[in-house]
């Protein structure tokens, strides 16, 4: 239980960045800092983002990391956006119908599904006791940012961060399988399907998410995106957890952020979870975890909710007039694997979209929100790296299931993907 965990205080922690050095931090395992000019970005960065910062009480999460309370007026996003008025986020619009559990074919009755629960119930014990007027934020430490090269890569969505397929000959990069629509669109959601798939550390990374995008057809692409990913170098383990991006320029560095890196992503103040949030995982056969998550663009922002609650926003002024200030363009569900290796990691659970229910990762009730504002559900297309052993997706439109729009996808990967 996170009370029985204290960090190291946070004025301990403060002064511990401004005495660390490039020599110390390079020698401890996992470290991957390019150079010592990279290590003084990192650390200057640091420094300027706990400046004079009030901490009003530490806890520990349930993976292990640190988490300060802060005034709500000093959390990054919030003095970035002082002068920005962004209205309360609407009720987030319901799905044509009232999607329940039931997969639309037979199944092991020991196989349930566990949705609309929180990731994990230490995390909301600990935010029933938050000091009032503060916001938890995840404490970003050197030995955090000393697993990526340089500070760039920290807020890069892999190393390489290609939105098409990439060529079936590349032995490193990206990889999909997806259904996607083009469609005008004001967002979307669907119930995601959790899992644990093995990941090598520094080198793999694992998503399932959604995507909403705009200008994919022109020189300037805009996403916001969600889902849950593996990625050790950034969290320190191999958990899954939930997270948000944004990138308003092409996916280049500045420009694209993770979760509350960059005090972009502005959050509610006692909000139901927080991105960067570790995730309780699907079992084989066994209990599934899925959470219904999407982004709705209404009262100057791209509002994204987690069950149904308001977790924050991107407003729309960080898009700078760009294409996704007034809509999407295209909307994309599945998975998203990338690899700095000559062999590629697991998508999903690992197992090919035919194993079904219980066994193969699934979005259900995927559905889109029109420019109108209705809801409908997603109508769509397969798209990807779909070809050969490694990874497969079934898309199953409108159906006439509780289900609507649903898609098992994954695969085991491997050396030629």
């Amino acid at each position: 239980m996170t009370e029985h965990l204290s960090p190291q205080p946070f004025d301990q922690f403060r002064e511990s960045l401004a005495a660390a050095k490039y020599d110390d931090l390079n020698r401890q395992p996992g470290s991957a800092v390019k150079s010592p000019d990279d290590f003084e970005e990192m650390q200057t960065y640091l420094l300027d983002l706990y400046k004079a910062l009030r901490v009003e009480m530490s806890f520990v999460e349930s993976d292990g990391r640190a988490i300060d309370c802060v005034p709500a007026e000093q959390h990054p996003a919030a003095r970035r956006w002082k002068s920005i008025t962004i209205a309360a986020p609407p009720k987030f619009p319901p799905a044509l119908e009232s999607y329940d559990t039931t997969p639309p074919h037979a199944v092991t009755p020991a196989t349930r599904e566990i949705a609309t629960r929180l990731p994990w119930a230490q995390y909301r014990d600990a935010a029933q006791v938050l000091p009032n007027g503060t916001v938890p934020m995840y404490r970003t430490t050197l030995q955090q940012l000393a697993r990526f090269r340089n500070l760039a890569d920290f807020s890069a969505k892999g190393s390489i961060s290609d939105f098409a397929a990439p060529r079936a000959a590349s032995a490193t990069g990206k990889r999909y399988a997806t259904g996607e629509q083009d469609v005008d669109c004001l967002g979307g959601a669907s119930y995601i399907n959790v899992w644990k798939p093995f990941a090598t550390p520094s080198f793999q990374s694992i998503f399932s998410q959604q995507w909403y995008v705009a200008g994919h057809n022109s020189t300037l692409m805009q996403t916001v995106e969600c889902g849950w990913h593996i990625d050790i170098a950034r969290y320190g383990n191999a958990e899954p957890h939930l997270f948000v991006y944004a990138t308003r320029q092409n996916y280049d560095t500045g420009h694209s952020f993770f979760n509350e890196d960059g005090g972009v992503f502005k959050t509610v103040q006692n909000p139901y979870t927080r991105p960067g949030a570790p995730l309780l995982a699907s079992q084989t056969g066994g209990t599934q975890v899925a959470h219904k998550m999407g982004f709705y663009r209404a009262n100057d922002a791209w509002w994204f909710y987690f069950d149904d609650h308001a977790i924050g926003c991107y407003p729309l002024a960080w898009f700078q007039n760009g294409p996704l200030t007034s809509k999407a363009t295209r909307a994309k569900f599945g998975g998203e694997v990338g690899t700095n290796l000559p062999i590629w990691p697991a998508m999903g659970s690992g197992q090919h979209a035919s194993a079904g229910y219980g066994k193969a990762a699934f979005q259900r009730a995927a559905y889109i929100h029109q420019v109108s504002g209705s809801p409908v559900s997603a109508n769509l297309s397969i798209a990807g790296s779909t070809t050969g052993s490694c990874y497969t997706i079934d898309i199953i439109n409108n159906s006439a299931s509780e289900w609507g729009t649903y898609l098992y996808f994954g695969g085991p990967g491997g050396p030629s993907c």
